[in-house]
């Protein structure tokens, strides 16, 4: 399967199982659909790692998750960045207030 240039996951389709990719225009509201998507994969990645840190792993078993952490950490700050950079304007864009959103829950 090719990897579209520039798309961005956003979830699953309910009935197919296929994967959702979409073309977001920056700042967009589907940016920030995408953005929200990002976060939450983070947070549960994060729930997870954290669940199986607790449990002791064995050396091979915590270092089958640095990829995902690698890449869940790389898109991470991919969505921070763009929020830093919209702090110069005016009000805050709805990818920041997503972004805030997202961060209460995950404490």
């Amino acid at each position: 399967m090719s990897e579209i240039t520039g798309a961005r996951y956003v979830g699953r389709d309910p009935v197919t199982g296929r994967g959702i990719y979409i073309q977001a225009e920056p700042g967009g509201a589907l940016e920030a659909v995408a953005d929200t998507a990002t976060l939450k994969a983070a947070a549960a990645l994060n729930a997870i790692v954290s669940a199986v840190i607790e449990s002791n792993p064995t050396d091979a078993e915590a270092a089958a998750f640095l990829p995902a952490i690698s890449e869940a950490l790389g898109d991470t700050l991919e969505v921070a960045a763009r929020a830093v950079d919209r702090l110069d304007e005016p009000a805050y864009g709805s990818a920041a207030r997503t972004l805030g959103d997202v961060l209460r829950v995950s404490r």
